[in-house]
């Protein structure tokens, strides 16, 4: 949980830097223009998530989990690092961006292999009553990262000013994944293997020396279930923790420092929904839980961005509805996560969830704060971004639909669901 929260943090400590990196590294007339040109680059990192996928997938697969959980957690704190270290387009010109686009393209190769290696760890060891629970640990931690970033850019603005910050205050967030990291790294080499995986080590015949090959030809309506739901969750949750905060800076007044500080206790307020959710997938199944969180997260959308940008972002219902809908936004991954892990037997669970949830997060979560941003700028309309989710939402409602409650144990949750053929159980 603690790698996750880490890597989560790496990751989504740019999106609160935006506002003050914009200016250094995406120069522009026009200041909406450097945050659209910003949050492209935020979007790169996550083309880089299939690849990495692929990539610590089959390392995963082959060489274990734990090992390549300690690879991820390496290459995101290094990228971040260097990221604070990086000279500005006034000092370097072009080669600024483009370096800070590799090494964001670098944040995501390692977030592929990061986020569902920890969740095929962690679901490795449940059961039946307990695989939902569980299953909420990496959202979990990832939840704490997001929370933690903002966090981290709230307190450094309260003692900074914000001329500082636009100078070089912003690299101070950056450079903290240093002794974080070298934190992480010192837990996870205390790591043992998941049981599942020893098992199924030991006989080295049942084990895929060809994961992605296997997947394409014995799984893929599972990989492409997996895509389309990953994209739907994602597109959601990063509309809550990468857009609204742009959102509380434009149409509710907020400042940069009060929207960060917003967004944390917004994060913060979702974890307590993610174990209940947790509790939830095992009582009642997950595909249950699924369809009502992505219903509620359409339901809900529409007047909380109404109320913020009423009320200047920090009137009550504002808040409320702030809460309410990051809660939603946190909460609509744990039984997601939990189908991306049981879509695939444990030989290509790795590989077909990191493919699938790095695929799906390029659409998502990669370009949805984009374009939810560009659909409000080209139309006019601050909602344009909610009809967006709305239908983002009702895409991941049929796709949920059609995905069996089972759990990576092979023990089928009593819940009712369509038979899914193409799912071999663990």
């Amino acid at each position: 949980m603690l790698g996750t929260m880490i890597e989560a943090y790496d990751f989504a400590i740019y999106t609160y830097l935006v506002v003050f990196t914009a200016p250094l590294f995406f120069p522009a007339d026009n200041p909406a223009t450097g945050v659209l040109a910003a949050l492209l680059a935020l979007g790169a990192g996550f083309l880089a998530r299939p690849v990495g996928g692929l990539f610590f997938g089959r390392l995963g697969d082959r060489r274990g989990r734990r090992f390549t959980l300690i690879a991820t957690v390496v290459t995101m704190g290094t990228a971040t690092f260097v990221i604070g270290l990086l000279p500005t387009y006034a000092t370097i010109g072009v080669l600024a961006p483009v370096l800070l686009v590799l090494l964001r393209l670098l944040q995501g190769f390692s977030a592929g292999g990061e986020l569902m290696g920890s969740a095929t760890f962690v679901t490795e060891h449940g059961t039946r009553r307990n695989y939902g629970f569980l299953a909420s640990i990496t959202p979990l931690g990832n939840a704490l990262g997001a929370a933690l970033a903002p966090a981290v850019v709230g307190v450094v603005t309260l003692v900074i000013a914000d001329d500082v910050m636009g100078a070089w205050g912003w690299r101070i967030p950056l450079l903290l994944s240093l002794p974080l990291t070298v934190l992480v790294l010192v837990l996870r080499t205390r790591l043992d293997d998941s049981p599942e995986f020893k098992r199924n080590a030991a006989r080295e015949e049942t084990s895929s020396k060809t994961p992605v090959r296997d997947i394409a030809r014995q799984h893929p309506l599972a990989l492409g279930r997996v895509v389309v739901l990953a994209a739907s969750v994602l597109f959601i949750g990063y509309f809550a923790s990468a857009y609204l905060p742009i959102y509380l800076q434009t149409a509710g007044g907020l400042a940069p420092g009060e929207a960060a500080r917003f967004a944390s206790v917004g994060m913060l307020s979702a974890m307590p929904c993610m174990l209940l959710t947790g509790k939830l997938v095992d009582r009642w199944g997950r595909q249950r839980v699924q369809i009502v969180l992505l219903v509620l997260a359409a339901a809900v959308v529409f007047p909380m961005m109404s109320a913020v940008g009423a009320e200047g972002g920090a009137g009550a219902l504002g808040v409320i509805g702030f809460i309410a809908f990051v809660c939603i936004g946190g909460a609509v991954a744990v039984p997601a996560f939990a189908s991306f892990t049981a879509s695939f037997p444990t030989r290509v669970r790795y590989t077909g969830a990191a493919l699938g949830y790095g695929l799906g997060g390029a659409l998502g979560a990669g370009f949805g704060p984009y374009l939810s941003a560009l659909s409000a700028e080209v139309t006019g309309s601050r909602f344009a971004p909610a009809v967006l989710l709305l239908v983002v939402a009702a895409v991941g409602v049929a796709i949920a639909a059609t995905m069996r409650d089972t759990t990576t144990a092979a023990e089928p949750i009593p819940a009712p669901a369509v038979a899914d053929p193409d799912v071999t159980p663990a």
